[in-house]
């Protein structure tokens, strides 16, 4: 039973410093992404990052997180999934055939 507690104990410590880490990532980044009216995407930060979207949207939670001044909120829904609004489909097109 200790050891269960034992290797729980550093797996969390492991988590920690995983998460501080990525944490340290995420604040160097957010000053290259794009600010639109002073709002950041997360998809942004996803792609200046790579960090796996479930970490990166749990790490923009946190409340000692530092952010630039010319942030004033980050969007946390994401938009890649979704697509582009008004597009068109990706298919092939074909030729029409004429008489």
């Amino acid at each position: 039973m200790s050891e269960e507690r034992d290797q729980k104990g550093t797996t969390d410590a492991a988590d920690d410093a995983m998460l501080a880490s990525y944490k340290v990532a995420v604040e160097r980044a957010l000053p290259r992404v794009p600010v639109k009216n002073g709002v950041v995407d997360i998809d942004s930060i996803w792609v200046e990052t790579s960090i796996p979207f479930d970490i990166l949207e749990s790490i923009l939670r946190r409340d000692d997180l530092t952010i630039p001044p010319n942030v004033e909120r980050i969007h946390l829904k994401s938009r890649a999934s979704q697509g582009e609004p008004n597009a068109a489909p990706r298919g092939r097109k074909r030729r029409q055939v004429r008489n």
